[in-house]
This record gives C-alpha cells, structure tokens and sequence, in this order.
C-alpha cells in the first residue's frame, strides 16, 4: 500500500513539474534585413533578364544564318536566260580556253605586251603604283585591263563591257551564268565582291560583281602559267 502512495506521489510531481515548465519554445527564424530581401530578389529578376536576353541573342544567331543562306544564288534553267545573254555566255566559255573573251584580241597566257600597245596603242594606265597591270580607258571609265608577268608575257585579261551595245555585262546575273555554265569550280570572295571561277583548259574563267546585287561586273581570263609576276614597270 505504501508502494502505491509513493508513486502516486511522484507522478503529481512529474505533473507540476510539466506545468510549470511549459512546452519548449519554437526557435524563431532569424530576420532577415530588409536590405538583403531587396538584393536577393533583384538578383532573381536579373537571373531571368539575362535569360531572355539569351533567347533573344540566339534569335537573332539563327535569323543572322537565315538571311545568310537566303542570299545564295538562285537556280535557273537555260531556258530561262535571254538568248542574246545565253549566246555570249556559250561563246565565252568556249573562247576562255584559248585565253580568248570576244572583242578582245589578245590570248592570257600567250600575247604579250608588245602585242598590245602595237594594235591598240599606248594604254590609259601604264603600270602604275608598281602595279603589273595596264589599263584601256573609254570616257573615264575602264573597258579592259592586262595583267603583264615574267617576259612581258600577259596573264589576265581583263574585260569590262559587252562587245557591243545591245546590251551590258551587268544585265547578266550570277543565276544566268551558272543556268549556262553549271556549277563553279569554285567560290571565292574579295571585299564587296564575289567571283565564280571556271577551270577552263589551262585557265580559269572568272566572273566577278557585288555580293550586294549578283550582277556581272567584269569577266577575267587568269593563265596561272604565265602569272608569274614582273614586279613594277616605269
């Protein structure tokens, strides 16, 4: 009976005890400075800034290689190309393999200077600024152009207009060229221009004009035999 008392004793005491105590106290959350509240969220907005700036940089990445491809040459059959164009296209790529462009001539490769300014006469440009070109000028503007090399041997030729004035070189387009001639031997660049190159016999055939517009500027007839150059002439 005694044992009883006595645990009934001690479990009021645990009781007051308890009571007295109280439940422990939640830890409060430490507060955060209104300062550093205000920075952190402004970081998250810049997080999502830059994101859509990212989007929008690679947006303009792929519309940058869009409009880069859209300016491709556009494909044409023969059909297509005027025949007075068509016909100085053939005769041009027939005539390149003997170094040869109609109304001119002399033969990249093969004439030299002599030859020239015998039946032409002295050039409007003779070798100027150490250049080895020499130039024959109509009204201001350049008709045809040689390149001189290694024994006064010519190794460009140069032409500027049409052989007559039916019509003009910038009336033909890259797509006319290429409907007649197929595909280049090669595509290269040289400042605001671009220059389609034919391997035509031992020489090679180049069609030059603005990147801008795809028109012909002027046709080239390279001989890479006879391009060693002679350095300047006086």
């Amino acid at each position: 009976m005694k044992t009883y008392t006595k645990l009934a004793s001690l479990l009021a005491a645990s009781s007051l005890l308890l009571v007295a105590c109280g439940e422990p106290e939640a830890t409060p959350e430490k507060e955060v400075p209104k300062t550093q509240a205000a920075e952190n969220t402004t970081a998250k907005t810049e997080d999502v800034q830059t994101e859509d700036v990212q989007t929008e940089a690679s947006k303009k990445e792929d519309t940058t290689v869009t409009s880069t491809s859209s300016k491709k040459i556009e494909t044409k059959s023969k059909d297509t190309v005027k025949p007075i164009l068509r016909d100085f296209l053939q005769n041009q790529f027939k005539t390149a393999k003997n170094g040869m462009t109609e109304g001119v001539p002399f033969e990249s490769g093969k004439s030299v200077y002599e030859d020239i300014t015998n039946k032409w006469g002295k050039p409007a440009t003779t070798f100027s600024n150490n250049t080895n070109y020499i130039e024959y000028k109509k009204k201001g503007k350049v008709t045809y152009a040689f390149a001189i090399g290694r024994g006064d041997r010519v190794y460009d030729v140069r032409t500027f207009v049409a052989p007559d004035s039916s019509f003009k070189l910038s009336d033909i387009t890259f797509s006319d060229i290429i409907a007649i001639g197929g595909k280049p031997s090669s595509t290269t660049y040289n400042g605001k221009d671009t220059i389609l190159n034919y391997k035509v016999g031992k020489n090679t055939l180049k069609f030059v004009g603005p990147t801008k517009t795809k028109k012909l500027d002027h046709i080239s007839i390279f001989n890479q035999r006879a391009s060693e150059p002679m350095g300047g002439r006086g």
